[in-house]
């Protein structure tokens, strides 16, 4: 009787010996299929580029940026980086810098401006206007209107000014800030 459990027991346990490999044989087929599957299909990404039109959305395939895109990241940044005041030039900065390949570059022309601004108690504003996206040297010109308001003065000084901000694609497909100039107009 004892020899009988023993056997019944033996095969039990081959039994579930062969059916844990058919289930590990059937996981790792399934992985396979789906690893396949994922590596031949083209990545299609939704996103979203600023918060202050989150309706508006981008589709990117395989990892070319379309132009529209661009045009909006641009105006986002410069125009919430230019649309200060004294006191909140600094957050303004930081939030800018947050998206910089090197922060320490670019820091130092916004200190400078910060520090400006809070010395004459000056307001500025931009507009983007017009946009010329340069993909050979990975630049965005941003044409716009300036208005730069002198303490409480209600009647803004006007300027036209094209702005260079350069930018790069991360190996995560994430875009960041290269650079940022100025571009002077010489009359």
């Amino acid at each position: 009787m004892n020899i009988d459990m023993k056997k019944k027991v033996a095969i039990n346990l081959l039994q579930q010996r062969n059916f844990s490999y058919v289930v590990v044989a059937f996981l790792m087929v399934v992985s396979s299929v789906l690893l396949v599957r994922l590596w031949s299909v083209n990545e299609r990404i939704i996103i979203i580029p600023s918060l202050n039109d989150p309706d508006k959305r981008y589709q990117v395939d395989g990892g070319h940026l379309d132009d529209s895109y661009f045009q909006d990241w641009a105006a986002s940044l410069l125009g919430d980086l230019y649309t200060a005041n004294p006191k909140t030039v600094l957050q303004k900065n930081k939030t800018f810098l947050q998206w910089a390949l090197s922060g320490a570059s670019l820091n130092g022309d916004l200190e400078k401006s910060a520090k400006a601004l809070k010395k004459d108690q000056i307001s500025t504003a931009f507009y983007p206007e017009t946009f010329k996206i340069s993909r050979k040297s990975k630049e965005i010109y941003v044409t716009g209107m300036f208005l730069t308001f002198f303490g409480r003065s209600m009647k803004p000084i006007t300027t036209q000014k094209t702005f260079i901000l350069g930018w790069q694609i991360l190996s995560g497909g994430a875009v960041s800030i290269r650079t940022l100039k100025e571009l002077k107009n010489e009359k």
